[in-house]
């Protein structure tokens, strides 16, 4: 009966944990609002707001794994630095800002 119960709660983890692994726009989304937040000037938050989202997707790669997803946006080229985050639970941690 103990097996057979942790094989549920296996499968229900699986599902909720596929079911809430956040999409590639709601990184983009978050990762322009993080960045407006950060802003400190006018002009930047207003660049941000315009072209932000564009900017992000074009320096953004992913990696799904089904249950979670790690979003990597690299703007090393221009200074920026890159910036590793985990997307789970319909969240994103982030794991590391360079």
């Amino acid at each position: 009966m103990r097996r057979f119960i942790s094989i549920i709660f296996v499968l229900i983890l699986v599902v909720v944990l596929s079911s809430t692994n956040p999409k590639r726009s709601e990184y983009i989304d978050w990762m322009n609002q993080q960045s407006m937040d950060q802003s400190s000037n006018i002009l930047q938050k207003g660049f941000l707001s315009v072209a932000g989202k564009t900017i992000f997707d074009a320096g953004t790669t992913e990696k799904d794994y089904y249950l979670f997803t790690i979003y990597k946006t690299d703007f090393s080229d221009v200074g920026m630095g890159t910036v590793t985050a985990l997307g789970i639970f319909n969240q994103f941690i982030p794991l590391s800002k360079k």
